[in-house]
């Protein structure tokens, strides 16, 4: 698609994200995606403000997009460049949102793997939409592929984090007082309080719970030190 020329002054949000969990998705850091996306949008004429959206991919809250199209409706800014649209949004209709909103408001909306300018042309709002329905259907697909796996394990008497998965880095001496205190009697409850009072830290930091200490009783590290004691 060829860019429309723009008129001097306008600016254009450069949207970068990553998830916590996944730092490099698809390839490209935070630093590639506003060095891709800023030399396209200054070639194209724009002042540029980059936009960092660092996120769990849990929440999908994306609290820094929404201020920028806040932003593009009050005028503030004429474009919004982003290096692909899984970035914008986890469900078609919510892409298809945006890119309405970017017709109705007259922004532009610069997708660089679908090609450009989505908001140019009833043709490439019309591809967005195939393709964010698409996205969003092999995302459901993959979700229930994890499920279907997780329930193929419990059906086994696999537990995820447990029997296979991660497991931690749980302090050794943590480990040995656990399978102590509960071959003494102690509750559950009771080991963590003891734990936290000794200052032993949590696999993952922070604090100790109930289901921690009975993951760990229940994972093979611990089943076998009980086996070899």
């Amino acid at each position: 698609m060829n860019p429309k020329p723009t008129k001097q002054g306008e600016k254009a949000f450069i949207y970068t994200r990553v998830s916590t969990n996944r730092q490099n998705e698809t390839g490209h850091s935070l630093e590639s995606q506003a060095a891709l996306l800023t030399a396209e949008a200054t070639k194209q004429g724009y002042q540029v403000e980059l936009i960092v959206e660092v996120m769990s991919a849990s929440k999908g809250t994306r609290p820094k997009l929404r201020e920028a199209l806040a932003d593009l409706k009050a005028g503030k800014a004429q474009a919004l460049f982003c290096l692909d649209m899984d970035r914008l949004g986890r469900s078609a209709i919510e892409l298809l949102q945006i890119a309405e909103k970017a017709k109705k408001e007259k922004w532009k909306l610069w997708i660089t793997n679908l090609g450009g300018d989505i908001s140019a042309s009833a043709g490439g709002r019309l591809t967005f939409g195939i393709l964010a329905q698409v996205a969003e259907m092999e995302s459901s697909l993959i979700s229930e592929r994890v499920a279907r796996q997780h329930e193929a394990r419990r059906e086994r008497g696999i537990t995820w984090g447990v029997d296979q998965g991660y497991k931690g880095n749980l302090n050794p001496q943590a480990r040995r007082l656990i399978a102590k205190w509960n071959a003494e009697g102690y509750t559950l409850r009771e080991i963590a309080l003891k734990l936290t009072q000794k200052k032993l830290k949590p696999p993952a930091g922070g604090l100790w719970y109930a289901n921690t200490i009975r993951q760990i009783l229940l994972s093979p590290q611990t089943k076998t030190r009980k086996q070899v004691a």
